[in-house]
């Protein structure tokens, strides 16, 4: 196929119809990347305005990080396997089975608290493992591989609980999450940025984390130079599963307690509206650490802020599925904006080579 010598095809290829105003591009990338930021800016000063006393407060503030640490970390451990162009909706799951786990091997197996927390992650860790070979080696779509692996390990942990709640926790459980550093912050939050960090420097600095973006991206292409696309997508599910049980660890700590039914469903949503939500900013269309805690903020404080208000508690659920719908119908058009830039680019390169040809040839 030749390319298209005449202007009027050209411009039915970068978007159809008559040619179009440029919109300013440092505009649109200035929007697209800190637009959440500003939201989340906005909506916490007018909060801040509306409930001085309640929401303005670093109590408050404190209290928000605190709560959504599980969140966030769970929403590290559904990015690892988006870069690589899968999706782990077991990530609820595997968090409510090292919560369960954890309460159980310390308060009715009376293991200590140290080697509980090793095998608690452990555990999560093998179910993450084991969903990439489902995926990879059995060639299972990820979306069902992993909704079936949610309801699987559901069964397991009420299996190990015998379906009764465990209401009480060894205080050395809570108390390596809920200690306050230097009185400003529980270690939860702590726990929380440290997993930032490795994540976002893993993915930034080392091979292996350009690696797992290059087979995302283009898995043939990624595999004519050398990568192995099934080993990185079976390390991506397998290091989801280790953050899933870091923060099921956290989880325990923070509640002091596990209920035999889990805590999946609670968790589900938030994770993936974060996600999803974080993956409009900073690096639109991409899934990235920054986006993520700037959305799961976002999402926490304006669910707090309206309920001060006085808005019921089914707010909450319905900001969150709201911010997932708009997060991915964003993302969408993201991509299509993209496209057209690119083949818009293509056009104008086209252009210029034939102004050197016509150039040369008088």
């Amino acid at each position: 196929m030749t390319a298209p010598t005449n202007p009027a095809e050209r411009t039915s290829l970068a978007g159809g119809g008559a040619p179009r105003e440029k919109i300013p591009r440092g505009m649109t990338e200035r929007v697209g990347k800190y637009g959440l930021l500003i939201f989340l800016i906005v909506a916490f000063a007018g909060f801040s305005l509306a409930r001085p006393s309640e929401f303005a407060s670093w109590a408050n503030v404190k209290t928000t990080l605190d709560q959504q640490t599980p969140v966030i970390i769970g929403g590290l451990a559904v990015m690892m396997t988006l870069l690589t162009g899968e999706i782990d909706l077991s990530v609820a799951a595997n968090i409510s089975l090292s919560n369960i786990f954890l309460a159980g091997l310390t308060t009715n197996d009376h293991i200590s608290t140290p080697v509980a927390v090793v095998l608690a992650i452990l555990v999560s860790t093998a179910v993450g493992l084991l969903n990439g070979l489902i995926v990879v080696k059995l060639q299972v779509t990820s979306f069902v591989a992993t909704l079936g692996m949610a309801t699987l390990i559901g069964g397991v942990g009420l299996a190990y609980s015998h379906s009764t709640d465990i209401l009480t926790v060894p205080s050395s459980v809570t108390a390596m999450v809920q200690h306050q550093v230097f009185g400003l912050v529980p270690l939860a939050v702590v726990y929380g940025i440290v997993a930032m960090l490795v994540v976002a420097a893993v993915l930034r600095y080392l091979p292996v984390g350009r690696k797992l973006r290059a087979v995302g991206a283009n898995p043939r292409a990624a595999a004519l130079t050398g990568i192995r696309p099934g080993l990185y997508r079976i390390a991506s599910f397998t290091f989801g599963g280790t953050l899933a049980g870091i923060a099921g660890v956290v989880l325990t700590g923070q509640l002091g307690s596990a209920t035999a039914a889990g805590t999946a469903d609670a968790l589900l949503l938030p994770i993936f509206a974060a996600v999803f939500l974080g993956s409009t900013a900073f690096s639109p269309g991409r899934p990235n650490v920054l986006g993520l805690f700037v959305a799961a903020l976002f999402l926490a404080f304006v669910s707090s802020g309206l309920v001060l208000l006085g808005a019921s508690q089914w707010v909450s659920p319905l900001i969150n599925g709201a911010a997932l719908i708009l997060a991915v119908a964003f993302s969408t058009w993201a991509a299509r904006m993209q496209a057209r830039q690119f083949r818009a680019q293509q056009l104008r390169q086209l252009d210029v080579e034939d102004a050197k040809v016509s150039g040369g040839s008088d």
